[in-house]
């Protein structure tokens, strides 16, 4: 059944509260869309006013590195090449989730339209951190460098574009290993590791394997490494040309991704159209960004609803604008700071 049914006034009836009820809307939390927006901080301050309108592109420029061997000695006839920039446009893409609500339909429920309107929402705050989650794993997953320059203590498939790492040997010096690779591309400073569940929970375990334990793994991990349990890491694990069944994980440098959130100006100024639509926002207290929302009413006989004949039907559309970055690189041998491993 649909449309609140099941708990029409019929018979005595009760509402479930607290932990009991709340397993319904049980959700996990979204931490890789959540450290996406924990770095995006300063990567382009103002974007929001700059961009205008939906299809307005909006274009950044960074200086590329230019490398060179070194001379040999002085001349007085030296000459050189002239430095270079690139273009970087963000890409925003729409996320949206729709629902309607009657003004009758509470009206012969154990429930009323305003407990009704806020399950809605509620449903809608989840659907929508659920489905950005996945885009945020997605991306880190798709945007992995394709090229390694480190040849120690494991070795680079090209193929899967991850760096192989032998785990009857070098297992737990894992994140050690790891380190030293994102040194070796030249990515130094914090690092986050997005992990499958395998490569979690052999991390959580060795990170607590300290002086009082036979063998101290505590080594592997100081202020500079972050780990967080990526679940859509197992799929993309289980997916590769050789299936990653020891440990799968992706290597970041903190600062060099992004998600940057937007909504357009009319929703944030709350504009209403007299009779025809409103736009307004809401705070989704689960990742804390303002989306924006759009309603519209007609007349309607909602009687196949679970409302009434003379009714008024009021569609909801809850949305956020969203362009999830990583920094570009155009020199050195590693096409991105993503960085994929493996253990094997």
């Amino acid at each position: 059944m649909a449309n609140y049914a099941p708990s029409d006034l019929t018979a005595a009836q009760a509402k479930l509260f607290g932990a009991f009820a709340n397993q319904e809307m049980r959700f996990r939390d979204p931490v890789v869309h959540k450290e996406f927006l924990r770095q995006s901080e300063i990567m382009i301050p103002g974007y929001e006013a700059l961009r205008t309108r939906e299809d307005r592109v909006v274009d950044t420029f960074f200086k590329n590195r230019t490398s060179r061997a070194l001379g040999s000695g002085r001349t007085f006839n030296h000459s050189g090449v002239k430095g270079d920039s690139t273009k970087f446009t963000p890409t925003w893409l729409t996320n949206s989730d729709k629902f309607a609500i009657s003004l009758k339909q509470g009206d012969n429920n154990v429930f009323d339209n305003s407990e009704m309107l806020a399950s809605e929402f509620q449903n809608s705050m989840i659907n929508m951190i659920e489905g950005m989650e996945a885009d945020a794993e997605s991306h880190i997953f798709s945007n992995r460098s394709t090229a390694n320059a480190a040849t120690a203590q494991g070795t680079f498939d090209a193929t899967d574009d991850l760096f192989k790492i032998t785990e009857a040997t070098e297992g737990s010096r894992a994140v050690q290993i790891t380190q030293t690779v994102m040194d070796t591309n030249k990515f130094s400073g914090n690092i986050t590791l997005f992990c499958d569940s395998v490569s979690h929970d052999i991390f959580e375990k060795q990170r607590f394997q300290g002086a009082g334990n036979s063998e101290n793994l505590a080594f592997n991990f100081n202020s500079n490494v972050k780990i967080i349990h990526s679940l859509g890491m197992d799929a993309y694990a289980a997916n590769l040309t050789v299936p990653i069944t020891k440990g799968f994980w992706i290597a970041v440098v903190d600062g060099t991704i992004a998600a940057l959130p937007w909504i357009p100006k009319q929703n944030r100024m709350g504009i209403v159209v007299p009779g025809i639509n409103a736009y307004g926002s809401i705070i989704n207290p689960i990742d804390g960004l303002s989306y924006a929302t759009h309603q519209y009413s007609a007349r309607a006989d909602e009687t196949a609803t679970n409302g009434y004949e003379q009714d008024v039907r009021t569609e909801w559309e809850v949305s956020v604008d969203v362009a999830l970055d990583n920094a570009p690189i155009v020199a050195g041998t590693a096409t991105s700071s993503l960085l994929a491993f493996g253990l094997v």
